[in-house]
């Protein structure tokens, strides 16, 4: 565990920035923004991954409902995209329908209000060769590059004027191939970031190096996921409780235009990591 300690003046400016992520226990988006009230948090981010999120569930006028009530409260909406979506899909229609359904999130963004959408690229196919695991994208990495440039030219498009994108660094985000293709749209299209630091923490081989290139993109990043590991496994622990020195990170973060979001399930430890954050 690393005990954090920061100054009062590092502390005055999370507590502007600071939110949770709203998943499988709370009962709808109105008891998600009724959360984040009651325990002086100025943003929530809800995981469209679950079902009580799903934009078919919330009509024009209940849309219209959600958009006032979080202005009456004063709280930032940020939304995080479905993760069974994969926009490089080798499967055309699987790709196609994931466009589909990330073109469905941007517009309920956009109707009730909401700041930013967080999204995954999707999940590679695994093929197991001669004892060693091979990615798809590995054995086609062209038609992997075409799909994903070809996907998030058509969703960066469509989400402009509207919400901005947040590609999360989670999956294949870390594959040389892959960072190509984000540098570019990081460089000259729309195109934002997600910083999860637990990810970065990991020590698996692809997220290796990803300090240094969040570091080149800061002004990219509009939401930052907070929660804590042993370098092991995604544990998804309160901040403190776990080997990430948060002394270091956040006195960088808290000067971005982005949001710091707990991400720990159920709601109520993001209550603990307020508590190790002595807010």
């Amino acid at each position: 565990m690393v005990e954090i300690n920061l100054s009062k003046e590092i502390i005055n400016k999370i507590k502007q920035k600071i939110g949770y992520q709203a998943t499988f226990n709370v009962s709808d988006i109105f008891a998600a923004i009724d959360f984040a009230d009651q325990n002086s948090f100025k943003a929530v981010e809800i995981n469209l991954s679950i079902p009580i999120f799903y934009p078919e569930k919330y009509k024009k006028k209940e849309r219209e409902k959600i958009a006032r009530y979080l202005k009456d409260k004063g709280i930032t909406l940020l939304i995080h995209a479905p993760e069974e979506a994969s926009i490089f899909s080798f499967q055309d229609e699987v790709r196609k329908n994931s466009i589909k359904i990330l073109k469905r999130v941007i517009d309920f963004g956009y109707d009730i209000g909401a700041k930013t959408i967080t999204f995954h690229l999707g999940f590679d196919v695994l093929i197991s060769s001669n004892g060693k695991i091979l990615g798809i994208r590995e054995l086609f990495p062209h038609q992997f590059k075409k799909n994903l440039t070809e996907s998030l030219s058509i969703l960066l498009s469509y989400s402009k004027g509207k919400i901005d994108l947040s590609l999360e660094n989670v999956g294949n985000f870390g594959e040389p191939e892959t960072k190509k293709v984000i540098k570019y749209f990081l460089e000259n299209e729309n195109l934002f970031l997600t910083w999860d630091l637990g990810h970065s923490n990991l020590k698996r081989k692809v997220h290796q190096n990803q300090n240094e290139f969040f570091m080149k993109y800061l002004h990219k990043i509009k939401c930052c996921h907070l929660h804590d590991n042993h370098g092991d496994r995604d544990e998804h622990l309160p901040i403190g409780e776990g080997e990430i020195d948060f002394n270091y990170y956040l006195p960088i973060l808290v000067n971005l235009d982005a949001y710091l979001i707990f991400e720990v399930r159920p709601k109520e430890l993001a209550l603990i990591c307020l508590k190790n954050l002595k807010i």
